[in-house]
């Protein structure tokens, strides 16, 4: 939209301070950032690997404070799991109580869930810093994973025999 009728030279600081205040117009800082930081993507590799153009101008990204955190109260919780569909109440009762990201918990296999020492394994190739996670599970998670017992050989979380995506 902003960038179709331009040649990789014709791209300056004033047109990228141009398209910044156009897409923050329209929306968030930080959404304007992401479309930012895809041209800036372009304009490298442009320049680095494709060896098209000999200079980019600096694309300056707004200062956004994501300092900001959100915690449900138990009320909010209780009230979001009593509209959820059956399957996916106990996804998001171990959800809250482990604080696992959804791929974590929807895809959570028996032999990651050691119930003896109440704790789950997340490996390192499924966490999102690539290192293993241990997970205590409290008392309602280990009542969740006890209601779960037996309903699919691998899956925790089965539905129509396959984790669940979405």
């Amino acid at each position: 939209k902003y960038l179709g009728a331009l040649t990789l030279s014709d791209i300056t600081r004033d047109v990228l301070d141009a398209i910044a205040e156009a897409v923050s117009a329209r929306t968030s800082k930080s959404n304007a950032n992401r479309y930012l930081a895809l041209i800036r993507a372009i304009l490298r590799r442009s320049r680095d690997d494709w060896e098209w153009i000999d200079h980019i101008p600096k694309v300056r990204l707004y200062t956004v404070n994501s300092k900001r955190i959100n915690w449900l109260t138990r009320e909010q919780a209780q009230a979001l799991i009593t509209v959820l569909p059956e399957h996916m109440k106990t996804i998001v009762r171990v959800a809250l109580s482990t604080g696992l990201r959804r791929t974590n918990v929807t895809h959570l296999q028996w032999s990651q869930v050691d119930m003896e020492r109440r704790m789950a394994w997340i490996h390192a190739d499924q966490s999102k810093t690539k290192k293993a996670i241990a997970v205590p599970l409290n008392v309602d998670a280990v009542n969740v994973l006890l209601e779960q017992t037996g309903k699919h050989e691998q899956w925790v979380f089965p539905y129509n025999g396959k984790p669940v995506y979405q």
